[in-house]
C-alpha cells in the first residue's frame, strides 16, 4: 500500500503521510515515494504550493529505518544506509522549486521535524509538540537537522531541545521562530488552505525565485555539514551509546511481539 496520499487541486498539491499506525514515521518506502511521486510535482510547471500533512494522531514520528530484519537485528551499515536514504529524500524535497507548507498536528519528531523545517511555511495546531529524542535512542541527531533547527530556534533553544529530549509546545516553537502561526485544531485546515491559495495565485517565476533566495539566505545564516551521518557509525562503536541503542531496540522488539 502507498505510504503517501497525493491530491492535486489546481496549483496546489496536498501530500498526506499515510502510516497512521506508526504515527507516520518515515520508512524506506515513504522516502522512496517522496522522491518518485512528490518531487516531480515541482517540475510540472503547474504546481505552486505543496502542503504536507499527517494522517491520524500525528504529523510525523520521525525516521523509521527499522531495528530488525527477517534475519535478525540490522547491522550498523544497514541502519546508516537507511538514514542516508531518508536524508537524500528529504534533501530532494527541500530542493523543490515550489512553496512547501507543513500542516502540523500532534507529534512532530526528529526527521519529521527536519521535514517540517524544509518547508517555507509551518502552521501548527495548539496540540502540536515538537521534539528531538534521538539521544534517548543512542544515536545523534543527524540528516542535516541540527543546523536547520538552529537557523530558526538559535543555538540555545536547539541545545535545550536536543540535549534534554523534551517536548516543545506549539506556542513556544512559534515564539522561537520555528512555527509560522498556531491555530486551534478546527481552524488548521482552513488556515492552510487560505495560505496555499494565496501562494498558488503568485506567478510561477516569482515563486521559484523567492524559494531559491530563501534557501540561500538560510544557508548564509548557518551552513550545515552534510557529512553528519558519519556520527551514526561512530555511535555504534561507542560503548555507552551502543548500550542505549541496544536497550531501545530491545524495547521495540519486545513491544512488537
Amino acid at each position: 500500500m502507498s505510504t503517501l496520499e497525493i491530491e492535486v487541486s489546481g496549483r496546489i498539491a496536498w501530500v498526506t503521510l499515510n502510516r497512521p499506525e506508526s504515527l507516520n514515521a518515515i520508512n524506506d518506502q515513504m522516502a522512496a515515494e517522496l522522491v518518485q511521486r512528490v518531487v516531480p510535482l515541482g517540475d510540472s510547471g503547474e504546481i505552486r504550493a505543496v502542503v504536507v500533512r499527517g494522517s491520524g494522531r500525528a504529523f510525523c514520528a520521525g525516521a523509521d529505518v527499522g531495528y530488525a530484519s527477517a534475519e535478525g537485528e540490522l547491522t550498523a551499515a544497514e541502519k546508516v544506509a537507511g538514514h542516508a536514504r531518508t536524508q537524500r529524500a528529504l534533501e530532494a524535497f527541500a530542493a523543490m522549486p515550489v512553496v512547501k507548507i507543513a500542516q502540523i498536528h500532534g507529534h512532530c519528531v526528529g526527521a519529521g521535524l527536519v521535514l517540517a523545517s524544509m518547508c517555507e511555511l509551518r502552521y501548527a495546531s495548539t496540540d502540536a509538540k515538537v521534539s528531538v529524542p534521538e539521544l534517548d535512542f543512542g544515536i545523534p541527531f543527524s540528516m542535516g537537522g541540527l543546523p536547520r533547527i538552529v537557523r530558526f530556534l538559535g543555538v540555545t533553544r536547539t541545545a535545550d531541545l536536543v540535549l534534554t529530549g523534551r517536548r516543545m509546545g506549539a506556542d513556544e516553537a512559534r515564539e522561537g521562530g520555528l512555527i509560522t502561526a498556531v491555530v486551534e485544531p478546527e481552524a488548521l485546515a482552513s488556515t492552510i488552505t487560505e495560505a496555499a491559495e494565496r501562494v498558488a495565485a503568485r506567478p510561477a517565476f516569482l515563486v521559484r525565485e523567492t524559494v531559491a533566495r530563501l534557501e540561500e539566505a538560510g544557508r548564509a545564516l548557518l551552513d550545515g555539514d552534510r557529512t553528519d551521518l558519519s556520527s551514526l557509525v561512530l555511535a555504534t562503536m561507542d560503548t555507552e551509546s551502543r548500550a542505549v541503542m541496544d536497550a531501545y531496540a530491545e524495547r521495540i522488539l519486545h513491544s512488537s511481539r
